[in-house]
């Protein structure tokens, strides 16, 4: 009996410092081509993009790092959350020493209806605890956090990421490069996106998220710290959505409203009836991702923000 209880003992203090040590230093984790961390050991910055697995599918980061020198990095695990963005921001700028020339947001139109959720687990394995505890907070005020959520944010989430550690990591770090992805992804061709069912009528604005934009531009004039939003194009059928066109219009208003700078999906010459360019309706294959990044490098660069960021 002594023997039992002494290793059921055992076993509760190996789990209970796993769970610990996942909340306190799952941030320093030494994780290659992906998150807070890498991004912030890379240096100083010329462009860094934060946003969703949007950023991660859709540019491609070999092409930016060559156009930029080497000095840009794609932090894409923002759960399609602006308000685990604003964290983000919060977390990038209290960790880091470097300087970040220009911060390029996601401006995803359907970001504005997202719930504040546990929508990446991703998010909470870059963010230390103070960021933790950040993002635990919204979701508090949002409602969010009843006993099984606060299970699996705390334990579970990520769990399986810290015990295969040295087994998925060199997988891992092959997949991405720099924040984005790597794979040669293909189109399933167009009488598949042509068909596929997608409905986004019931969707209802959430008020968190729209001031989390509101949030990331005060911020970041707060700082003194450039930035631009950024909306990738999507499959012409998401595009052109009524519902899909009234919060692209809804957030260009709150940019509008509090002087931010913007690209849209329309500045860009890319066509969003190829299905050739695109895996689903907003992720892009690799032959999309590279058209696409071929002219958003472009017109960064005839950006007032970027040539001065360059001219430094």
């Amino acid at each position: 009996m002594k023997k039992i209880i002494i290793t059921l003992a055992a076993a509760l203090i190996i789990i209970a410092s796993a769970v610990a040590f996942k909340n306190v230093y799952s941030c320093e984790m030494p994780i290659k081509n992906r998150g807070i961390r890498d991004a912030i050991n890379t240096g100083s910055l010329d462009v860094l993009f934060i946003g969703s697995s949007t950023f991660r599918a859709n540019v491609d980061m070999p092409m930016m790092d060559e156009a930029c020198g080497g000095r840009v990095y794609d932090i894409s695990y923002g759960g399609n959350q602006l308000v685990a963005t604003a964290i983000q921001y919060d977390e990038i700028k209290r960790r880091s020493d470097k300087d970040y020339g220009l911060m390029v947001f996601e401006l995803g139109p359907m970001m504005l209806t997202q719930e504040v959720a546990l929508s990446d687990s991703r998010v909470i394995w870059d963010l230390s605890w103070e960021g933790k505890k950040a993002l635990w907070e919204s979701m508090y005020s949002a409602g969010n956090t009843d006993f099984p959520m606060m299970y699996e944010y705390f334990v579970t989430s990520g769990m399986d990421d810290l015990i295969t550690f040295p087994v998925t990591e060199p997988f891992y770090s092959t997949r991405y490069y720099k924040g984005a992805k790597t794979d040669e992804s293909v189109s399933p061709g167009k009488d598949r996106l042509d068909s596929e069912e997608f409905d986004i009528s019931d969707k209802v604005p959430v008020q968190a998220q729209a001031d989390a934009v509101v949030d990331i531009i005060q911020k970041c004039k707060a700082d003194g710290q450039e930035c631009i939003f950024l909306e990738s194009p999507c499959y012409y059928r998401l595009q052109e959505d009524p519902v899909f066109q009234r919060y692209h219009e809804e957030f260009v208003k709150i940019l509008d409203e509090n002087g931010a700078d913007y690209i849209l999906a329309s500045d860009v010459s890319f066509d969003t009836h190829n299905a050739a360019y695109f895996e689903d309706m907003n992720h892009m294959s690799a032959e999309g991702r590279r058209a696409y990044t071929a002219e958003l490098i472009d017109l960064l660069k005839n950006k007032r923000t970027y040539e001065s960021i360059r001219e430094r």
